[in-house]
């Protein structure tokens, strides 16, 4: 089974296991903790690899608890992951969580790449327009790459719409090609 098989199973399984307006603080802990993973590579190591049994998981993972602070939901969901052996996938799962979180609520998340930072009168228009379209609220998260000399980015889900001049030069590079 693939990284995203493994995300899609477990987050059905928090869907179904928890109560909705629980969801963000479990991903907020979830994302807690990997970013812990990631800057400890003897957690990492503890956690991820074959060394350690399920028994000596279990056991450090509970001691981590209290330093952790984490809600009984995610101790019981990351405690699932870790003995699973799929903690290989956490970045998925989280990823997997939000879209399945947002899916439920009506809810979709656009990153905007512009050149330069977007100031919050454009932003809010631009959160307008994209829940008209989408027919969602959408919350936005703004990223800056000068390299697009003008225009701007936005994803929404597996959607994209490229209005900036890197794109178009981009698109008219691939037409003269032909």
């Amino acid at each position: 089974m693939n990284k995203n098989q493994i995300a899609k199973k477990y987050s059905k399984a928090l869907l179904s296991s928890t109560d909705i307006s629980d969801i963000p603080k479990i991903v907020e802990e979830m994302k807690a903790f990997a970013e812990l993973l990631e800057t400890n590579r003897q957690l990492k190591l503890l956690f991820a690899g074959q060394i350690f049994s399920e028994d000596e998981k279990g056991k450090a993972f509970a001691a981590l608890q209290p330093l952790l602070k984490m809600s009984a939901g995610t101790e019981k969901f990351l405690k699932l992951i870790i003995l699973h052996g799929h903690l290989a996938a956490i970045k998925e799962v989280i990823s997997a969580s939000i879209n399945v979180y947002n899916e439920t609520e009506k809810k979709a998340t656009a990153v905007v790449i512009s050149p330069v930072e977007l100031d919050t009168s454009y932003t809010d228009r631009l959160k307008t327009a994209l829940k008209e379209l989408t027919k969602k609220d959408v919350d936005i998260e703004s990223e800056v790459d000068p390299s697009l000399l003008g225009g701007f980015i936005v994803k929404v889900g597996s959607t994209i719409y490229d209005s900036s001049i890197k794109g178009q030069l981009r698109m008219l590079k691939a037409e003269l090609m032909r």
